[in-house]
């Protein structure tokens, strides 16, 4: 007799504890996190928790089906909202879920991977979604979805993308690659929102399923390699392309302590913005290398990392990440070059508006200085800078006018014209390169006194004033403005 009744309680105990777990299900698929975790409260407190259980459970099952139901039969202004890209609601900025699932009917997955850790919009870690609209290829996603609730916070349509980045992760054991996207200026989503800029890191490690949906992972790929041959895929059929540090641009001269042999593409800075209004000086290309003063940053120093790509000049990785394309930038000078550090300065100009034309008023161009750049680093930097004319303000007005003729979207695999600073492969590129190797080979007649390493300064260590380490009396003298510029 006893073993029927420890049959029939443990019966009981199973069928509450199937309940128990149901309703959970069955909530969590319907409600936000925030409801469920008080719908699991009033049920654990109530004096009968399977009455309240099942109660929840029912409304969760007739609210999914009144949801369904309202899906099978869309009416024609909901699937005019879908054509337009309106039917679901979404937030960029916010960590706000939406209110709508993930996925409409009319869209498809290019890849999924989860478990990615965003830093830009938000610090979290979220699953990255590529779609694209199966009745529209043109049509196309980045999408930050909550794992939990499959609730879509931030999307980023493909076509407003202006910049993508793929950059290795600095002073890190683990190979990693930041992927940075960067909206053209003045970029809303289809709901209305401005877009905002996206950055996530991916490990350079083997999938451990596969993410891609158009691809088959090869022998050696990584989720680097995957979501970078999908994004470029994507970004093809808008004349775009991901951008990635190349020898050719720029190499670090300092070695990597946690990888021998291995380059470095960064260089550590911190960025003090002055932004005041470019004094009116006469520009002079033997003249613009270097400048004696130094102005105090009126904004605190953020530490960060310069990029120096084929497209521009990055700094990041703090919010918002700041890039200049090359038909942003007036000039480039330095000032407070010392032994052992120097400082660069960026005079550039805001993007134009979308529909400006040559002739409209352009911005006014502001200054952005960067700190603490270390001298080995110099001799690069200052290749750099001439080798794409950076140095000679009279050349600013020639790349911008080239912005014009950029970025038009082809048929073809959008390596060409997808790159806004005018610096690619074709006839134009090598009409400016001509132009720009002729100013070098002037430049190297005029300035044969030019000490491109920065020259040598007495004394040794760091002057507090410019960089914040030791005293006035342990300081180095700042360099000559003649030694430095060529000036007489």
């Amino acid at each position: 007799m006893s073993s029927i009744w420890i049959g029939l309680i443990t019966q009981i105990y199973g069928i509450v504890g199937t309940i128990m777990s149901d309703y959970k299900t069955a909530i969590q698929s319907v409600f936000p996190k925030p409801i469920c975790k008080r719908i699991e409260s009033a049920v654990q407190q109530h004096p009968k928790p399977e009455d309240l259980a099942l109660l929840f459970h029912d409304v969760a099952y007739l609210t999914q089906q009144a949801g369904q139901k309202g899906e099978d039969q869309p009416t024609q202004a909901k699937k005019r909202k879908l054509d337009d890209g309106a039917a679901v609601p979404h937030t960029n900025g916010s960590s706000q879920p939406a209110v709508q699932s993930v996925d409409p009917a009319s869209f498809t997955t290019i890849l999924e991977c989860k478990d990615v850790s965003f830093q830009i919009p938000a610090r979290k870690k979220l699953k990255l979604h590529m779609v694209r609209d199966s009745q529209d290829a043109r049509r196309q996603e980045i999408r930050l979805v909550d794992q939990k609730t499959s609730m879509l916070e931030h999307s980023l349509p493909a076509d407003q993308i202006e910049h993508a980045f793929c950059l290795p992760v600095p002073d890190k054991q683990q190979r990693q690659c930041n992927f940075v996207l960067l909206p053209k200026s003045g970029a809303v989503s289809p709901s209305g929102s401005p877009c905002e800029q996206v950055m996530f890191t991916l490990n350079e490690v083997a999938p451990q399923e596969a993410i891609s949906a158009e691809q088959k992972a090869e022998e050696g790929d990584t989720l680097v390699s995957i979501a970078e041959r999908d994004l470029n895929a994507m970004l093809a059929k808008y004349g775009k392309k991901i951008t990635r540090p190349t020898e050719k641009e720029f190499a670090s001269a300092i070695p990597q302590s946690h990888r021998k042999g291995e380059k470095a593409w960064h260089v550590k800075a911190h960025r003090g913005s002055k932004e005041a209004k470019t004094p009116n000086m006469t520009f002079n290309p033997q003249k613009s290398h270097a400048r004696q003063e130094s102005h105090p940053l009126t904004q605190s120093d953020k530490p960060g990392y310069l990029w120096f790509l084929s497209t521009g000049i990055l700094f990041g990785f703090k919010k918002p990440i700041t890039f200049f394309p090359f038909t942003s930038i007036d000039s480039i000078s330095y000032t407070s070059v010392l032994q052992r550090t120097f400082n660069l300065v960026i005079a550039a100009r805001d993007d134009p508006p979308p529909h400006q034309t040559a002739d409209a008023a352009e911005p006014e161009a502001k200054e952005i200085e960067f700190s603490m750049l270390d001298q080995q680093d110099f001799a690069g930097i200052d290749e750099y800078v001439k080798r794409h004319g950076l140095n000679d303000a009279s050349m600013a007005a020639q790349r911008r006018a080239k912005m014009y003729n950029v970025n038009k979207e082809k048929k073809g695999d959008g390596e060409a014209g997808g790159e806004a600073n005018g610096t690619g492969e074709g006839e134009e590129e090598s009409e400016l390169q001509k132009a720009e190797q002729q100013l070098q080979d002037d430049e190297d007649e005029e300035e044969e006194d030019y000490v491109a390493s920065g020259g040598e300064s007495e004394g040794e260590g760091e002057s507090s004033d410019e960089e914040g380490e030791g005293g006035e009396d342990a300081g180095e003298d700042e360099m000559d403005a003649d030694e430095v510029s060529g000036e007489e």
